[in-house]
């Protein structure tokens, strides 16, 4: 397939709590970011481009 769309509601595709924290935690090492409390939001982690993009602003920091 072609994966995942970077579009897609990840919550309504299964994701859990659990998974959002390890899914924070890895993006944390991987690009050297830190995610603050505030940025735990449902519209920042819904989709893989939300994410990528709270990513990129953090980085660019």
């Amino acid at each position: 397939g072609d994966g995942f769309p970077a579009d897609g509601d990840l919550f309504s595709a299964g994701l859990d709590s659990m998974a959002v924290m390890q899914m924070v935690v890895a993006a944390e090492e991987k690009f050297g970011v830190t995610l603050g409390p505030g940025d735990m939001t449902r519209a920042n982690l819904s989709t893989p481009r939300s994410l990528a993009s709270l990513i990129s602003s953090k980085a660019s920091t």
